[in-house]
């Protein structure tokens, strides 16, 4: 039977910066007012933009919620922030954790796997991994066979986690690093068949990559 899949808790914060304001938001969140928490996160985010906890406790704040695509979006930049692999594992670990609620097995596994890798001591992360290895198993099974014709088939609905792997790599795109946008966007559709939606955004990013490696 496969374990409860639970949030990494909230990182406290230890800088001066916003300190009222993040202080008043883990207090909200604490008091299950995840609303108010996630105003006030954004609002000390605003006043200390390069403080990873504040993303990462505003990732929490929005998963609480249901709001996949922000919360993913909240913990792929602390994990941008993030100086300790440990700490960044924290963010593959909840975004895996967040999969799993909508099923997202194949994708929540590949989260999981990241968060292994940057922290392989972690009980958790290793057991959720194998249960999500076999829950995809199992999806995978039931759906074989359905998909014969599913390159004559119209591009699918792209799934929150889709459209925040997306967002991510179109800031990367902004940047200019278009090498790390084809990557990110070739790792998503590894994880979820979804990001095929976005077929024509990955085939225009790889060509002005191959032109920037020539």
């Amino acid at each position: 039977m496969i374990r409860t899949f639970s949030y990494i808790a909230l990182l406290f914060l230890l800088t001066a910066s916003a300190i009222t304001d993040g202080r008043e938001a883990n207090k909200a969140y604490e008091s299950g007012d995840y609303k108010q928490a996630e105003q006030l996160y954004l609002s000390a985010i605003e006043q200390d933009p390069d403080n990873a906890k504040l993303y990462f406790n505003l990732g929490n704040a929005q998963a609480k919620q249901g709001k996949v695509e922000d919360a993913i979006q909240s913990y792929m930049e602390f994990r941008g922030l993030a100086e300790s692999p440990e700490d960044k594992a924290k963010a593959e670990y909840n975004i895996g954790t967040l999969l799993t609620q909508g099923q997202k097995w194949k994708p929540a596994a590949a989260h999981f796997k990241n968060a292994l890798k940057l922290n392989p001591n972690d009980l958790d992360a290793k057991h959720n991994y194998e249960q999500a290895l076999a829950k995809q198993q199992e999806q995978e099974e039931e759906q074989e066979g359905q998909d014969q014709n599913q390159q004559n088939q119209p591009p699918p609905e792209p799934s929150e986690y889709a459209l925040a792997m997306k967002e991510q790599a179109e800031k990367l795109v902004a940047q200019r690093k278009y090498a790390e946008a084809y990557n990110l966007m070739q790792r998503a559709l590894d994880a979820d068949d979804t990001v095929r939606a976005f077929n024509d955004f990955i085939e225009r990013i790889k060509n002005v990559s191959d032109i920037d490696s020539n």
